[in-house]
């Protein structure tokens, strides 16, 4: 009876409206007194009256309607969460692709580096060249179709590198290579004098010099076996990145052998940390033994590169200034720094990353080729005929820009090389502003994506049937057909934020090999088909194929 007087349409009682207004505070009561003390004094409440409502609010009904409110709450919160991520749901209908588990996604598949390539490529082969999943609650798209990623790295609104990136600034700093837009425009214009023709050009000196010596280094390795190379170029390509960024030659110094061992400890976590986030934590670090080295590498690393930065900031004087090339790396950078555009972090970090991207990649591009030319001998053999065309003699000689441009099937074996074996296997951005593609397609904002270059460079679609071959011939007959697509090699990445230094990287490349494969050939009893290929910040393979050096005459 109360309950039709109180919903009916008809004008309500005084004794109605007070059982409702006495029912409303009892309920208001209910959650002040249940969930919070101040609420028994916002209300202003004696401890008898307290209590007496607490005995009237705690009765079987009124802790029902407890419970069915905070769960209703959180109904209300969980399809709002729901609901302000209905884009990125939306998005899982225009592109396909494993969806994984409840709030795991496809972590579970991406836990050992080892996988991550592997896997990528089983789904790439089962739903497409481009795919969405999920990392835990975070939406991701894979994508290895050149006109996408041409879309991607040509956008505005992609220009910032993805959240698994932020493992480098902890490791390396706050550089170009992970620093977020407007500030990367700023820094990447003030530092493209660096990087310049001219001043490419006046690095060449240098590469012969160093390679001259590295040649003497090598004349020891014949009659060895098959030796791994890797860390003697590492040691090498270090020693020609600090005369060329740094304007210093630290072969010499005590701890320089110890500065690459640094670098590859800083490099190791680095990659851990970007697949497993925990690590990000220096308590797990400690409790799983690896912040003690990574805290010391890093260390010195710093202490190195403070030393050489101070030493050129003492050395600056106004007759220094004019003798020496304004535009090396360091010299900019210092510049800024005196000008007050950079601080002295901003320095230390943006030379902590150019070392390092300069020296490990520079290095395996130099192995692998080397590596892939032992494995196929016949191609070997015609970028042998091609140099002794332009040195007739062995030994040390000198190479200038012009001989490097004549170096054609050399340049087609380097790029062939890169495209086998991606020097970067993958590249993350993530969207600041809804993307839309040439398809249509829109990506919302929020979304990390990551371009797969090493599955886009071994797609048999682009490249045809000996896609995953190496094969320099291959590669000069999609290019004299023109149908290569012009995102389809990008070993450098390419488009708004492509690598600063790579013609840098490809210029002493090719001043390294052409000496290298004058004098020396190479031999290897490792397979091409047993190469197993780790993502890394820089590819990576699981066992090194080892080579066998000889003198030519």
């Amino acid at each position: 009876m109360l309950y039709t007087q109180i919903n009916s349409g008809r004008k309500k009682s005084p004794r109605v409206q007070h059982i409702k207004t006495r029912l409303a505070f009892i309920w208001i009561v209910k959650l002040l007194v249940n969930f919070t003390a101040f609420g028994r004094k916002l209300c202003g409440l004696e401890a008898e009256t307290c209590r007496s409502f607490q005995c009237i609010v705690q009765s079987k009904g009124y802790n029902m309607i407890t419970w069915t409110l905070w769960c209703g709450l959180m109904f209300v919160l969980w399809i709002y969460f729901l609901w302000s991520r209905r884009r990125f749901y939306l998005l899982t209908l225009k592109i396909p692709g494993p969806i994984g588990y409840p709030f795991m996604g496809m972590a579970h598949k991406l836990i050992h580096r080892e996988d991550i390539l592997n896997e990528f490529g089983i789904y790439l082969r089962k739903h497409g060249p481009t795919i969405m999943s999920w990392l835990g609650p975070i939406p991701f798209v894979i994508a290895s179709d050149p006109q996408v990623v041409q879309d991607i790295l040509t956008s505005p609104h992609c220009v910032n590198k993805g959240i698994i990136y932020r493992a480098v600034d902890d490791g390396m700093g706050v550089g170009l290579f992970s620093l977020k837009d407007p500030r990367w425009s700023v820094h990447r214009k003030l530092l493209n004098p660096a990087f310049s023709h001219k001043v490419l050009i006046s690095f060449l000196p240098i590469f012969n010099k160093e390679t001259g010596q590295l040649l003497k280094q090598f004349d020891s390795l014949p009659g060895n076996g098959e030796l791994n190379l890797i860390p003697l170029l590492q040691s090498f390509t270090m020693g020609i990145t600090t005369q060329t960024t740094m304007g210093c030659d630290v072969k010499s110094e005590a701890n320089f052998k110890s500065i690459v061992e640094s670098y590859h400890c800083c490099l190791e976590t680095i990659t851990d940390m970007c697949i497993s986030p925990w690590l990000h934590s220096k308590w797990i670090r400690q409790l799983l033994g690896r912040e003690v080295n990574y805290h010391r590498s890093k260390t010195e690393i710093r202490g190195f590169l403070r030393k050489l930065i101070h030493k050129r900031l003492a050395d600056e004087t106004e007759d220094s200034i004019v003798s020496k090339d304004k535009n090396i790396f360091l010299h900019v950078t210092t510049d800024l720094f005196r000008r007050g555009v950079f601080d002295l972090t901003n320095v230390e970090d943006e030379s902590n990353q150019v070392v390092f991207g300069a020296f490990e990649t520079t290095a395996k591009t130099v192995y692998y080729v080397l590596m892939l030319l032992a494995m196929f001998p016949q191609y070997q053999e015609r970028v042998f005929e091609e140099i002794k065309s332009l040195f007739p003699d062995s030994g040390d000689f000198e190479v200038t820009y012009e001989d490097t441009q004549q170096m054609v099937y050399l340049d087609l074996a380097i790029n062939e090389s890169m495209r086998v074996i991606s020097p970067i296997p993958l590249v993350s951005r993530q969207t600041s502003a809804d993307l839309t593609l040439s398809n249509g397609i829109v990506i919302p904002k929020g979304v990390q994506i990551m371009i797969d270059i090493f599955h886009m460079h071994r797609s048999k679609k682009l490249w045809g049937p000996e896609a995953e071959t190496f094969n320099p011939d291959n590669f000069l007959a999609h290019k004299a057909r023109g149908e290569q697509h012009p995102y389809a090699f990008i070993p450098f990445t390419k488009g708004i934020r492509n690598c600063i230094g790579w013609k840098y990287a490809l210029i002493s490349v090719k001043v390294i090999l052409a000496k290298l494969l004058r004098n020396y050939s190479y031999k290897t009893s490792f397979k091409f088909e047993d190469l197993y290929f780790v993502e890394d910040v820089t590819m990576k393979l699981k066992t090194v194929p080892k080579l066998q050096v000889q003198k030519r005459k």
